[in-house]
């Protein structure tokens, strides 16, 4: 089994923050003002609340351990960091961040972890893009998940190794 003190600091720190910059993302796709902080809080509760994928229970939990840590200390989780305004810029740093996260669980971790590890991840994201309800005019025509979001979901599938 996989645990945290088979990473460095900033593997861990890398592994702990790869869902926050997977929800910003779906948060950038499409920032209707209207849901953000429905996604941004369905961001933090996903990590805490979705379920850990089985075989990867020591991984994946040691991770919402570490939340729920932070969360009754009120630690505030690190915040993705970009250097740029340019959304397609940022888009990618948060394919890159996912992308190098994967990496590092493939490299260190059993298949089975790794693979549950980023579907948990993916559950994050796919849990920020359910959130709120995207287009429309006061509600009408507006859709759960949208064609933005899931242009980006299927990037992290692809990105995590989640093709179905």
């Amino acid at each position: 089994m996989t645990t945290k003190d088979d990473f460095t600091a900033e593997e861990w720190t890398q592994l702990q923050t790869a869902p926050v910059y997977a929800g910003m993302g779906i948060i950038t796709a499409d920032p209707a003002i209207t849901s953000i902080f429905k996604e941004t809080s369905a961001m933090a509760k996903a990590m805490l609340q979705n379920p850990v994928p089985q075989g990867s229970e020591e991984l994946v939990g040691g991770i919402v351990a570490d939340f729920q840590k932070k969360a009754e200390n009120k630690e505030k989780l690190e915040e993705p960091q970009f250097d740029t305004k340019d959304p397609e810029a940022i888009m990618q740093q948060i394919y890159d961040y996912v992308a190098a996260s994967a990496a590092i669980v493939d490299a260190k971790a059993a298949p089975e972890e790794a693979q549950g590890y980023n579907e948990w991840v993916l559950g994050v994201a796919q849990s920020v893009a359910e959130a709120g309800r995207e287009g429309g005019f006061l509600g009408i025509g507006s859709v759960q998940v949208s064609d933005q979001e899931k242009v980006v979901l299927a990037n992290y599938k692809k990105i995590l190794g989640l093709n179905e």
